[in-house]
C-alpha cells in the first residue's frame, strides 16, 4: 500500500473585527449577524485568495516523491560518474598527504579508476542501506542503516 502525506488541518475561530463609532447601524457585515455563515465567510476568502490580487497562476508542482522516481530512472541509465572529478582528485591528494609524503603525483587514469571504485562501492553502500531501511518497514534510509550496513559488509581490504 502507498503512504501518502496529509495537510494537518486547523480550525480557527473567525477573527472579530473592530468595531468604530460610525458603524454600529451595519450589525450583519461586522459582527457576523444571522445572514453570514463561519463557512460561507471562509469560502468566500478562499476563493478570494487562489485569485490573488495580481492575478498570477499558481506554480506546478510534482507530487512528493515523483521527482525522485524521476532522478532515480535517469541515474540508473546513465554511466556517468556522478562525483565531480576535481572536488575528488583534490580529495585524493589531500588523503595522499596525509597517509605519504613520498607519493606526490598521479595520473589521470588511475584518478578516474579510483573514482569508479570509489562510487561503486557508494552505490552498493546505499543500496544495501535501502534494504535495512525496507526490513525496518521505513522509506527512508537513516544514519543507523549506513553504520550496520558497513559493518555486515563483507569485503574488507585491510
Amino acid at each position: 500500500m502507498a503512504r501518502t502525506k496529509h495537510q494537518a488541518v486547523r480550525s480557527r475561530p473567525p477573527k472579530k473585527k473592530l468595531q468604530f463609532e460610525g458603524n454600529h447601524g451595519q450589525g450583519s457585515e461586522q459582527t457576523g449577524g444571522a445572514g453570514t455563515s463561519r463557512t460561507r465567510r471562509r469560502g468566500e476568502a478562499a476563493a478570494a485568495g487562489q485569485a490573488g490580487a495580481t492575478g498570477q497562476k499558481k506554480k506546478h508542482r510534482w507530487r512528493s516523491g515523483t521527482v525522485a522516481l524521476r532522478d532515480i530512472r535517469k541515474f540508473q541509465k546513465s554511466t556517468e560518474l556522478l562525483i565531480p572529478f576535481a572536488p575528488f582528485v583534490r580529495l585524493v591528494r589531500e588523503v595522499t598527504n596525509y597517509y605519504s609524503k613520498e607519493v606526490t603525483r598521479w595520473t589521470p587514469e588511475a584518478l578516474l579508476a579510483m573514482q569508479e571504485a570509489a562510487e561503486y562501492h557508494i552505490i552498493e553502500l546505499f543500496e544495501v542501506a535501502n534494504l535495512l531501511a525496507i526490513h525496518a518497514k521505513r522509506v527512508t534510509i537513516m544514519q543507523k542503516d549506513i553504520q550496520i550496513a558497513r559493518r555486515i559488509g563483507g569485503r574488507r581490504w585491510s
